[in-house]
């Protein structure tokens, strides 16, 4: 700083009233640890949760200095230079402030002994409690205790300086807090529609056409909510509400979100976040993590780093492994552009949305007809069930409906290569039951070369949009075997989501999850067409049992 710009701490009463303008805000209930610079401001500060309970101080204590160190030496400073601490905490209804002090008195002795191990010195320990300081580090009975802040009427008073340079002590953090933290009592009715959006939440992503489904709807929720608040609406009607903070918990959900971070966006995105936030109230205090997280990026946006901090710990302490708030926190305290968070969102956001609708398009080849056909091939499905069943009840009726099953898809390929794609619905019903057997559906996986697959992927999604409720079970195979030709085709999109739709009829199907990992882990077909083709000329090489039995 230049002379004009000296702030002067001479004293424990400058010492212990600089707090508010070192961190911008004065930090309630915190413990506060500050390594001062050549112009005493300078230098690393970390403020860190005291928790309501005294019997978690001393764990707090020895983590918050562990952290401290750790931060000071990512920063390059060197603590053997001295640290200041504050303990900063309100007295509780039964405590006058000075049994407030005697309860953080043992709190100094953790930090300065945690601190000592990690080679760092504690110059002083002040003790901030009701407007007024203590200095545990001065051992004369009576002296440095419970005297009251500096007055801005002295001009020796870091308030009196401060003030010449034309700052101001920054707010307290209960305040700050106001803005995004649930409070009590909660609004009942709320919770109980809050607690039915979290099980048809849940119910919904039971499978990944759910997952789709509900994360384009609440994408699509995101950008209404939005809107209205830039028309400058403060609030929502409950279903909105209620099912965004459920919908945020998908991770595409909250890219769509942080998207909604332009600078004319900011403030009408800021009041959105903090107003879900602020209706997670207990026991639904969890549901406010992706919130809290998004109002701090937010504010991060508008340069409000104490906010976004503070919105951070409280999501960050519900949940440590929220993976968004973790980088967002970390990219606050290392310095990154929260533009480069905007880009990387949106660019994150449109590929799950194309992915999505990639979904959409895809479904249409597989997925059950409902028009006026859907009767037709139910009551074919009936028909078909009770005949296959009595057919398969002796080993011989097995095989002979697993090589019959072949011969009528061998034929039903020969007319899907010649001319449009048509069986009569017993046939195809009579093909449905029988790829239900494991060995059929085997022997009916693509083996043969490359012309044949168009007819092959034809045929199975044909057979698959038959399978209408209450025969959704069935279409597993017809889905494997689909998924199987659309890899064989490169087509690993499609291949993806008809495995991961058969999985979500059967989550046990074998064939379809063996597949579905080996997309992921990018294994080449070829091995998996190798092994098929083998299968194929066992299972045409055993035909002949049948004239044993």
């Amino acid at each position: 700083m230049s002379p004009d710009n000296t702030v002067q701490v001479t004293s424990l009463p400058n010492l212990a009233e600089i707090l508010p303008y070192l961190l911008g805000h004065y930090p309630d209930d915190s413990i506060a640890l500050h390594a001062p610079g050549p112009n005493f401001i300078d230098g690393p500060t970390m403020t860190s949760p005291l928790p309501d309970d005294p019997a978690e101080w001393k764990a707090a204590a020895e983590l918050a200095a562990r952290q401290f160190v750790s931060y000071a030496h990512e920063k390059g400073h060197d603590l053997g230079q001295g640290v200041i601490v504050y303990l900063c905490r309100e007295p509780r209804a039964d405590e006058t402030p000075w049994d407030t002090a005697a309860l953080l008195a043992p709190v100094t002795d953790w930090l300065t002994v945690t601190l000592l191990n990690k080679r760092a010195c504690v110059l002083q320990t002040i003790g901030l409690v009701a407007n007024r300081w203590w200095a545990y580090e001065c051992t004369t009975e009576g002296c440095c205790e419970g005297q009251p802040l500096p007055s801005a009427d002295d001009p020796t008073s870091v308030k009196a300086q401060m003030a010449r340079l034309g700052r101001t002590p920054g707010p307290r953090t209960r305040d700050i807090v106001k803005e995004f933290r649930a409070a009590a009592p909660a609004d009942t009715d709320f919770i109980k529609e809050l607690d039915a959006a979290v099980a048809q939440f849940n119910a919904r992503c039971a499978t990944s056409t759910g997952c789709d489904a509900t994360l384009t709807s609440t994408c699509a929720q995101i950008d209404a909510a939005v809107s209205r608040f830039r028309a400058g609406a403060t609030t929502l009607n409950r279903t909105l509400a209620t099912q965004l903070i459920v919908g945020l918990h998908d991770d595409g959900a909250m890219e769509a979100g942080m998207a909604h971070a332009e600078d004319d966006d900011l403030p009408h995105a800021r009041r959105l976040w903090a107003y879900l936030a602020r209706h997670c109230a207990d026991p639904f205090t969890p549901e406010a993590v992706p919130a809290l997280t998004l109002f701090a990026f937010v504010a991060w946006r508008q340069g409000d780093l104490i906010a976004a901090r503070l919105a951070l710990r409280d999501a960050l302490t519900i949940d440590p492994d929220y993976d968004v708030a973790v980088a967002i926190h970390l990219g606050t305290i290392d310095g990154e552009d929260p533009r480069d968070f905007l880009a990387a969102a949106r660019e994150n956001r449109d590929h799950r949305m194309a992915h999505v609708q990639h979904a959409v398009q895809v479904a249409s080849e597989y997925r059950p007809v409902t028009d006026s056909t859907a009767d037709r091939h139910r009551q074919a499905l009936d028909a078909a069930t009770d005949y296959y069943a009595a057919q398969a009840s002796t080993y011989r009726g097995q095989l002979l409906a697993r090589y019959g099953t072949i011969d009528i898809i061998g034929a039903a390929l020969v007319d899907f290569r010649n001319g449009p794609p048509q069986l009569m619905d017993e046939i195809a019903a009579r093909i449905i039951l029988g790829l239900q057997d494991r060995e059929t559906r085997d022997a009916a996986l693509s083996t043969g070369d490359e012309n044949d697959l168009p007819a092959e992927r034809q045929l199975w999604g044909y057979l698959a949009r038959r399978c209408v409720p209450p025969h959704t079970d069935k279409a597993p195979p017809l889905l494997t075997l689909l998924g199987w030709v659309a890899w064989r085709q490169n087509d690993t999109a499609t291949a993806r989501h008809a495995f991961s739709d058969a999985l979500d009829i059967d989550p046990h199907y074998r064939l379809a999850k063996h597949m579905l990992d080996g997309i992921r882990i990018e294994r080449d077909p070829a091995a998996f067409l190798a092994v098929y083709r083998e299968e194929a000329q066992r299972f045409a090489a055993s035909r002949a049992d049948l004239d044993s039995l």
